[in-house]
């Protein structure tokens, strides 16, 4: 059985997704027309939808683009190699996110202290917020 072709406005539209996206990833590299027309338009079968889920999805976790690419373009190999390639990249973002956790939390706690110091004493009436650093802890 053959598989559809879609031409770009009609994968973007079955995804839900803006044309210059699927031309964004092309040109990354995370996704590439199966054929273009004489006429130049490119034409997608159904992996490039499964593919542009995944980009989503890894995108809904955090991932970065390239790190996107990176597991795109990976050697395939037997399960057991791609699961540990996968394992260890999944570690290696969970101490990625919980390194960003820590620092969010010390910039809502040095944020806090802002607002309890300038509640304490405001800045002066000749200080513009946006021209004068007096405001603002060194």
């Amino acid at each position: 059985m053959e598989s559809p072709r879609l031409f770009i406005g009609d994968l973007a539209q079955q995804m839900g997704i803006a044309p210059s996206a699927i031309r964004f990833y092309e040109a990354a590299g995370l996704l590439e027309a199966v054929e273009r027309t004489d006429s130049g338009y490119r034409v997608y079968g159904t992996r490039a939808a499964d593919r542009l889920r995944f980009i989503r999805r890894a995108q809904s976790l955090g991932l970065k683009l390239s790190e996107i690419k990176r597991l795109v373009d990976s050697p395939r190999g037997s399960r057991e190699d791609e699961r540990a390639i996968l394992d260890r990249f999944i570690a290696q973002k969970i101490i990625e996110t919980r390194s960003r956790i820590a620092q969010l939390h010390a910039t809502a706690r040095r944020l806090s202290g802002l607002g309890s110091m300038l509640d304490a004493q405001p800045p002066p009436d000749r200080c513009h917020i946006g021209d004068c650093g007096c405001w603002l802890p060194a």
